[in-house]
């Protein structure tokens, strides 16, 4: 929720972004070899995220998340949902706003250009794959809750959208936003929530578990810039703070152990409930941390 100076207008769609994710996403394969930018993305899916199918036998190496536990009791057998895939998945953004996101973070990027490119990143390379993706946000009028589609014409009108929007203190917290948008989806979802250490301090242990229970949960976290650094402009309160308090030690470590606690208390609970979290404090780093993200919900390393 900080700036590193007293910048604290709403960023400029000074070029277009769609043309730079796609510049990003081109450099990025053309450097690196990955299947879920080479049209293996929908993998990532679980069972949740098919529909049911038919009944057999565990195995070795079979999900035990998959057992179907009233079916195992009467036959007196350990039966596994199988499922069959739809053909083409949903993905859903959940963006978090407010004046908090005209900040900095630890990497000295504008967290709003980088919350846009993120969600930009992310649905392009899920259309890519034939998905369909949708944006969820709360402005300060209510709720703006996109329809599923996919194409380029679909992501460059909610970029637009979500420019003007992205940095207005909104009508609902994050966690309202999640509870008031899951509520309306009738459809399992790739969801992906984007926010910070403000709205992950909103997002309660119940939410996480409905979300999980119908969906597969990802979140990033785009970290803030400290306090209690040199020049820091705070854009909540609207002035720079204080050089008694950028300069203290005490101040740093408080800051510290107060995002750790934030942090820990996500962490265990997307562990219980089979989500994971990365940080992005770069936007050179979108992709890789969109694959290691990916990755670890692929291989069960959750939290």
């Amino acid at each position: 929720m900080k700036k590193s100076s007293a910048k604290n207008d709403a960023i400029t769609l000074d070029y277009d972004y769609l043309s730079k994710i796609r510049r990003a996403v081109a450099l990025y394969t053309a450097r690196k070899t990955s299947n879920i930018l080479e049209g293996d993305f929908h993998s990532i899916f679980h069972g949740r995220s098919m529909e049911f199918e038919d009944l057999k036998e565990y195995a070795y190496g079979d999900d035990v998340h998959d057992i179907d536990w009233k079916s195992s009791s009467r036959s007196g057998k350990i039966l596994i949902r199988r499922y069959e895939a739809e053909r083409k998945h949903n993905v859903l953004f959940i963006m978090d706003t407010g004046r908090k996101m005209d900040a900095d973070t630890m990497a000295g990027e504008d967290k709003a250009h980088l919350a846009l490119m993120l969600f930009g990143t992310i649905a392009y390379i899920a259309s890519r794959d034939s998905a369909d993706f949708a944006l969820a946000n709360s402005t300060a009028e209510g709720i703006e809750l996109s329809g599923f589609r996919s194409g380029p014409g679909h992501l460059e009108a909610l970029l637009y959208n979500l420019k003007k929007t992205i940095t207005q203190d909104p009508k609902y917290s994050l966690s309202e936003l999640c509870h008031r948008v899951t509520d309306t989806l009738s459809r399992k979802t790739m969801l992906f929530i984007i926010t910070d250490i403000g709205g992950m301090e909103t997002l309660d242990d119940q939410i996480l578990h409905e979300i999980s229970l119908n969906h597969d949960l990802f979140l990033f976290n785009l970290q803030d810039a400290f306090l209690s650094q040199d020049n820091t402009y705070d854009t909540m309160l609207g002035h720079y703070v204080p050089a008694f308090l950028t300069g203290s030690r005490r101040l740093r470590e408080a800051e510290k152990q107060d995002r750790a606690i934030i942090q820990n208390r996500i962490h265990e609970s997307l562990r219980r409930y089979q989500g994971a979290m990365m940080d992005v404090i770069q936007e050179e780093r979108i992709i890789d941390a969109l694959i290691l993200l990916l990755e670890r919900k692929r291989h069960g390393i959750f939290g």
